[in-house]
Formats: C-alpha cells, sequence, structure tokens
C-alpha cells in the first residue's frame, strides 16, 4: 500500500541561506491513520518538514529542495499548495499569520465554504468543533482581539473542520493552559480514531507522546530516530528536549521596596471588561509569575506596566512615579517587555542590529555584555540572519536577548518558554535565577508550571481579569 506522505532523501535550503541546509537527506513514511509525533530543537527542520508536506516548499518559499516528496500520491514538485487542499490541512506555529477574517465565526466557515460545502453541514461542523475546543462564546469576537492561546484554539478549530485526510499541527500546545491543552490533546485523539491521520510538531511532548503511534526526532535537519512513541522517551531526555530544572538559588532576605505597582486597575476593550479591579505589586529582585486560563487578562495587565496600554479605571506606578500618559519608548528603561508574538517586536533585517538598536540609541549594554547575551540565548551563530527568517524558537530568543541588552531595571516577559524546546527553558531559568542574584527584578507571564516553580519567587494567579490566589514560595 502507498505511503500517504512519502519523503525520499530529501533536503532543502531556503533562498539567501548560502546554500545551508535546513533538511538533509530525510527520509519518511506516513501511513493512512496513523498518528505522528514529530520532536526536535528548535531550528531542527520540523516546520521546514511540515512545509514541504503541505506544498508550501518550494513554491510559495522557494529555494533549492532536492529528492522526492509526495503526499496523496501528488509530486510536491510538480504540485502546489491549492491541489493538496482536499488532502492536507495546516496549522501553522504563527497563528497570527493565519487568521484573517472580522470573526471567530467567520474563520471557521471560510474553507469550508471554499470548498462548496452545503450550509447545514458547514454549520455542523463549525458547531461541532467549537463545542470540543470550548470556544463557543468567543464566535463573534475578532481574532485579533483574542489572547494568544484563544488564538491557537480558532486556527486549530477552523483546519480541523475541514474534511482533509491528513492534518498538520505546528505547536498545537503553544500558549495553551492545561485545561485547554488537555482539550486539544482529546480533539486530536478523536479526529485521529476517526480516521485522520496526524502529524504534529511540539515541544510540550510530556502526555502527548502517550496519545499518539510514533514518535519522529530531527536534529539538524537529519532524522535521528524514528519508531514507536514508548521508546522514544530515554532519547528526549538525554537529547535535553524534555527540561530537567536545578533547584533554585536561595535569594536571602527579600526587598520589600516595591518598584511597579498597579492600583485597581480596570480596562474595557470593545465592550469587554478584560481587567476586573486588579491589584499587584513587584518587589526589587523578586521573580514574580503570573499564571491563569487563557483569557484571563495576563497579557492585559502586563501591557499596562510600560504603558502600551492605558487602564480604563486605576492607575500604574513604576519606581513610584505614576505612569499616566508617558510614551512607552520613554518607559523601555525602565520596563523592557517581550512580547508574547515575538514577531511584533522585531523592526531590523539582522539579528546584532535588533539586538543593538535600543542599547545603541541609549548608550547602553558593553560589547562583553553582548556576547554574554548571545552565549546564553544560544544565537551566537544566527547574528548574520533575518529575524524574521528563524524557526519561532530562535525567535523569541532573540526577542529576549534585545531586551536583556538594554539593561532594564524590571524585565518582562510574555510566554518565554512557548516554541523553546528543553534545553532553551532550562538554559533561559538559569539565566533568571543568574539575573535574580544580581538584583534583576523580572515579571514572567506562563501556562508552564515546571518552569514558574524553577524561577520564581511568588505566584499569582489570575481569572477572568481578577487575581484570585498568590503563592510565596
Amino acid at each position: 500500500m502507498e505511503s500517504l506522505v512519502n519523503l525520499e532523501s530529501v533536503s532543502y535550503a531556503f533562498p539567501g541561506s548560502g546554500g545551508r541546509k535546513a533538511l538533509e537527506k530525510v527520509d519518511l513514511q506516513i501511513q493512512e491513520g496513523e498518528y505522528v509525533l514529530l520532536c526536535g530543537g528548535s531550528g531542527s527542520g520540523k516546520t521546514t518538514l511540515a512545509y514541504i508536506v503541505a506544498g508550501l516548499i518550494p513554491h510559495l518559499l522557494g529555494g533549492n529542495m532536492e529528492g522526492k516528496a509526495t503526499v496523496a500520491g501528488v509530486d510536491i514538485s510538480l504540485r502546489g499548495p491549492s491541489e493538496l487542499l482536499p488532502h492536507v490541512g495546516l496549522v501553522i506555529q504563527n497563528v497570527d499569520a493565519q487568521l484573517f477574517n472580522p470573526s471567530v465565526a467567520d474563520e471557521m466557515t471560510f474553507g469550508l465554504q471554499g470548498l462548496g460545502m452545503d450550509e447545514g453541514e458547514i454549520q455542523s461542523r463549525v458547531s461541532a468543533m467549537a463545542h470540543s475546543l470550548g470556544i463557543g462564546h468567543l464566535m463573534e469576537r475578532s481574532p485579533r482581539e483574542l489572547s494568544g492561546g484563544e488564538k491557537k484554539l480558532v486556527a486549530l478549530a477552523s483546519i480541523a473542520s475541514m474534511p482533509c485526510r491528513l492534518l498538520i499541527v505546528d505547536e498545537p500546545l503553544a500558549h495553551l493552559d492545561e485545561e485547554s491543552a488537555k482539550r486539544v490533546r482529546g480533539v486530536l485523539k478523536e479526529l485521529n480514531s476517526q480516521g485522520r491521520t496526524l502529524l504534529v510538531m511540539e515541544h510540550r511532548v510530556q502526555g502527548l507522546i502517550e496519545d499518539v503511534s510514533r514518535c519522529v526526532l530531527l536534529d539538524c535537519g537529519h532524522k535521528v530516530y524514528d519508531g514507536p512513541a514508548a521508546g522514544a522517551g530515554e532519547e528526549l531526555v538525554k537529547r535535553g528536549l524534555i527540561p530537567v530544572y536545578g533547584e533554585r538559588k536561595r535569594r536571602g532576605k527579600r526587598d520589600e521596596e516595591t518598584v511597579l505597582e498597579g492600583r485597581g486597575l480596570y480596562h474595557r476593550r470593545d465592550g469587554l471588561l478584560l481587567l476586573k479591579g486588579v491589584d499587584v505589586k513587584v518587589r526589587r529582585g523578586e521573580t514574580l509569575a503570573i499564571l491563569g486560563p487563557n483569557g484571563a487578562g495576563k497579557t492585559t495587565l502586563i501591557r499596562h506596566f510600560n504603558g502600551l496600554l492605558r487602564p480604563t479605571g486605576g492607575e500604574v506606578y513604576v519606581m513610584g512615579e505614576r505612569v499616566g500618559r508617558r510614551d512607552p519608548s520613554e518607559m523601555s528603561g525602565k520596563v523592557g517587555l517581550v512580547f508574547q508574538n515575538p514577531n511584533d517586536q522585531f523592526f531590523r533585517l539582522k539579528v546584532e542590529e535588533e539586538i543593538l538598536a535600543s542599547p545603541q540609541a541609549k548608550k547602553r549594554c558593553t560589547e562583553s555584555r553582548l556576547e554574554e547575551i548571545c552565549e546564553t540565548m544560544g544565537i551566537r551563530d544566527l547574528l548574520g540572519r533575518s529575524p524574521f527568517k528563524l524557526s519561532e524558537g530562535e525567535k523569541r530568543r532573540v526577542a529576549i536577548a534585545s531586551i536583556l541588552a538594554m539593561e532594564p531595571e524590571i524585565l518582562v516577559l510574555d510566554e518565554p518558554t512557548s516554541g523553546q524546546d528543553g534545553r532553551a527553558r532550562m538554559a533561559l531559568a538559569r539565566t533568571l535565577d543568574d539575573l535574580a542574584q544580581r538584583g534583576q527584578t523580572t515579571v514572567v507571564v506562563t501556562h508552564d508550571m515546571g518552569f514558574a516553580m524553577a524561577v520564581a519567587d511568588r505566584i499569582l494567579e489570575m481569572r477572568a481579569g481578577k487575581v484570585v490566589s498568590e503563592v510565596l514560595l
């Protein structure tokens, strides 16, 4: 029986890469009905492989592809993505680039209408998938106004509703709280039990590896493991893809000076009250983690800290001074914010230029400090490349480096472990621990409880726009 996906000695180099291969002589066969987990470190070639199977490479992204690739008997080199549409559905890692309709309902019906499907069946498919993923309450909202996790659920729902034989999902659990992640895992398992073939790329492999029938591991563009999921765990730990955090260093006596404070913060947008009287204090030198389900208001809250958002009610104080209407650029030296989506942060054509842009303008960051940051974040080899052409994990590390280089008094990280492999998460935990020893004040928004426990002195939990609990570690 012919494989649904068949890659024979496939190699690929992106345009402008100088011939550096993102994949090299990869062989891969996926049979109808399989559920395959594709693992590997950031930049290992997972997304590249997915783009080849979906036909985006070479037809839309160009570059040089060698070898043979067929999907459902269609030769990828001869047929583009449109001819694969009945066979392949793709949820990309950066879902902001995938969502473009004015409402969630329009997003979910768009592809089905394009296939000429009967209106009754469209509504049945949309309603069932919205219910399964718990997004029925979002149907009339604009995707642009949703949290990162909610956007991920909408993108998955819109593609999973399509009657494609092969569903490819890049980082389905990124930005998701535990409850939403369980929902997604359940939906993927159900789709597979109905006969759908699944190819999933993911760094949060714990739990998910129990659901799949097979695991494929890439390293630097080469396939290094292909076998039963039950045998992959040891290999993933050995390669540092499942993080094992060291013991958190004791901070000693805690500084009681408040350097960041939100008093009675309310925020209303599009008729929705996203913050409901939030009070928060951050003390000098502490690492504060903010957790909570998707849509709880975490990102909305931290965007008030440097003036990107203005409160509908209440006030924000930094170093005892009211933020008020001060420009975010004026606040950047005090509060450095790393966005949830690093693509929204970049504006230079090379990684080195991106990192140095603000420090050079403010005459900050010595050459030795820059080298230290690049070494710590594992981006030394990326300095000459475009930040827009990196993997999502690499982009996130560059975004963090660019803010660290500014040496802000308060560092704010929104979902810093999303898209990061285990090695990068452990390295970031060590970096934050070292910064804390030097007196750095840090706020981390995350769904990664293991990471939060590894780095935080205190944890706040938010739900429905309110702080509902506080734990001192």
